[in-house]
């Protein structure tokens, strides 16, 4: 009987390094710790824990943020003195708009007489403002600053004068403008010396 050739049962194993592929762990591997580095060294800093000791002995351990920020309080009548100084400041500044608003339209949109109505009324309100300047409730701290706001407010009701009696009793323009820059330079040292004032308040 004859034999035939037997049939090879295991194929030979292949001794080359399978070349596709080698490198995808060790690639994993630093993407993995490139990954874990970058979390870690975005991460907050750790709370800082205090400790205090108790009557009796305990202690307790409380923790406090990293950044902390501390403000004070101040006393209620600087509080009440920073929201005059807010007010009289826009006031100022309203006054000082209105007054070059009443030039701007002079002489073709009020006429003289619409004009010489609202400086009137202008110098009734500057003089208002004066009032109230003065009325304010002033901290010792900021008394010294006060009174170049006090001069400020005077220097705008003595230019709204000047203004009104440009327009009726001084031929040309010339008074009325100049008063009308002299308004507008003391309104912005009357700023400008709330702003020093409320500084000097808050010490």
């Amino acid at each position: 009987m004859a034999h035939g050739r037997r049939g090879t049962i295991f194929a030979p194993v292949s001794r080359q390094d399978p070349k596709h592929g080698r490198w995808i762990l060790p690639l994993v591997v630093l993407a993995l710790v490139a990954f874990t580095y970058t979390f870690v060294n975005n991460l907050p800093p750790a709370p800082i824990p205090t400790t205090s000791t108790l009557a009796g002995g305990s202690t307790t351990t409380t923790t406090a943020p990293t950044d902390q920020t501390t403000t004070t309080a101040l006393p209620d009548d600087v509080v009440a003195f920073m929201s005059d100084a807010d007010t009289l400041a826009a006031t100022s500044a309203t006054l000082s708009e209105t007054a070059q608003t009443v030039n701007d339209e002079y002489p073709d949109v009020t006429g003289y007489g619409g004009t010489k109505d609202r400086l009137s009324e202008l110098k009734q309100q500057a003089a208002d403002f004066v009032t109230e300047v003065e009325g304010v409730t002033v901290p010792e701290a900021a008394a010294d600053s006060w009174g170049d706001v006090n001069t400020a407010a005077a220097v705008m009701r003595s230019a709204a004068d000047d203004m009104l009696d440009g327009l009726v009793n001084t031929s040309g323009s010339e008074k009325r403008l100049a008063a009308l820059d002299q308004f507008k330079e003391a309104a912005t040292a009357f700023t400008q010396a709330i702003d020093a004032a409320k500084t000097a308040a808050a010490g």
